[in-house]
């Protein structure tokens, strides 16, 4: 008698479920598989060629990185994608076939940008973006000449200025040629660094001006060879602090003023009178701090620090940063003249309940030049700029028999050599005073 089979429906959709299940997986597989394949191809591209060879494609922090490499299937080309993305990223790739464009762009990453402040990196890429890479841009690195680069010098030293803002557009001064060179000297500098290039091409180029027919290039030239040093003489000096002092107290006294008027006018008569008698940097002044870190105006030790510095960008805002050099950081003492006004501006934050770490954050850093150039002509002073105040310092110190080595450090000069050559006419002025005391004996 044949047996009956019987179905056992439960094992039927217990085992459909089971198979349902290895489907899903089974799918998810593959669409991880093919997310992980799109995943490295936005790490770059490639090119497979018939005749053994890829061409490799990445763009890293804005620059197109790219490459030929051997590779005979699409395995091998993603393999050396992968390694090519990867040195990339670590700075261990190298082309020999950059574009002046490519490898400035290279250069201002690795070289400026951690090494110098963003208003000198804005300055770069200003000078780079509007009158270098025009010209020069498209030229592969390998092939930029010393004869290409002074026929851009002798071209570019012509022609005039490009602001828009401006009503009229004047030959471009000397001065700014010479700072595009210095931004290419330093660009290929570092190409031989990386050992792109076995010379600097722009080694030895010396850019003539005198030979111009240009008028106002003509007074520039004799302007900038006859320029000094500008500083406040003695008498004037003595006159400058003495109306600063005036008026600090007149402010500080006058209660028909908001507390906030009265705060911002004491605050630039005390940091002119700062400049004036510390030599400090405009960026130093603004950088001074008071909180439980930093006392850099020390009333009670009679002293000034100078251990960092305040800046103002357009686009980011007030930041601070790492003084100017090494040597700028130092710890001066301040003169007892000044010291009643320090008291008096410390009572004066105290009062109005002022607690920033930066004495004078609620200020314009580039607003107080504007201030003292109007402050000068309504008091009618003859007008210097505001670093000219450090120069006055230095100056009335030379003038008063204080040694150039005690000056420098005070100043917080890299070496006594930069403090010989800024006040070298000083000096020269001081040495004839000298031969003219010795004729009195």
């Amino acid at each position: 008698m044949e047996q009956k089979t019987t179905i056992d429906f439960k094992e039927m959709l217990s085992q459909m479920m089971e198979l349902q299940k290895q489907l899903e997986i089974a799918n998810d597989n593959t669409i991880t598989q093919k997310t992980e394949k799109k995943k490295k191809r936005k790490e770059g591209s490639y090119e497979l060629y018939n005749n053994g060879k890829a061409r490799l494609y990445y763009m890293h922090n804005q620059v197109k990185y790219r490459t030929t490499v051997d590779a005979e299937d699409e395995e091998q080309a993603e393999a050396q994608l992968a390694l090519f993305v990867e040195k990339v990223k670590k700075g261990a790739f190298i082309s020999t076939n950059y574009t002046f464009t490519e490898f400035a762009q290279i250069w201002l990453d690795q070289k400026v940008r951690p090494n110098a402040g963003e208003r000198c990196v804005k300055k770069y890429i200003g000078a780079l973006n509007n009158r270098i890479l025009p010209e020069l841009g498209n030229y592969k690195l390998k092939d930029l000449t010393k004869q290409i680069l002074e026929r851009f010098f002798n071209q570019i030293k012509q022609t005039e200025t490009n602001y828009e803002k401006r009503a009229t557009n004047n030959i471009v001064k000397p001065s700014s040629v010479l700072k595009w060179k210095s931004i290419i000297h330093a660009c290929l500098n570092y190409a031989v660094e990386c050992e792109l290039l076995i010379k600097n091409p722009c080694d030895n180029i010396k850019i003539k001006f005198t030979t111009t027919q240009n008028e106002e290039q003509l007074i520039a030239l004799v302007k900038n060879k006859k320029e000094k040093v500008c500083y406040y003489d003695l008498s004037t000096y003595k006159f400058v602090c003495n109306k600063l002092e005036n008026e600090f107290m007149e402010y500080y006294k006058d209660d028909t003023i908001t507390a906030d008027k009265k705060l911002l006018e004491v605050a630039r008569r005390f940091i002119l009178l700062l400049a004036l008698k510390t030599g400090m940097r405009r960026s130093e002044i603004f950088g001074l701090a008071r909180n439980d870190t930093y006392y850099d105006l020390d009333l009670e030790n009679a002293t000034f620090e100078v251990n960092k510095s305040r800046h103002y960008l357009s686009g980011k805002g007030k930041f601070t940063k790492y003084p100017k050099n090494d040597t700028s950081i130092r710890k001066k003492s301040l003169p007892k003249s000044i010291l009643s006004y320090l008291k008096l501006y410390y009572e004066l934050l105290d009062r109005i309940g002022y607690t920033d770490t930066y004495i004078f954050d609620f200020m314009s850093i580039d607003g107080i030049c504007s201030f003292f150039q109007n402050w000068q002509e309504k008091n009618n002073i003859n007008k210097i700029r505001f670093h000219d105040l450090r120069h006055t310092h230095a100056t009335i110190l030379l003038f008063s028999g204080v040694d150039v080595k005690t000056i420098s450090e005070r100043l917080g000069h890299a070496d006594i050599q930069t403090t010989l050559n800024i006040y070298a006419d000083v000096l020269e002025e001081l040495d004839k005073k000298a031969a003219d005391a010795l004729d009195t004996i």
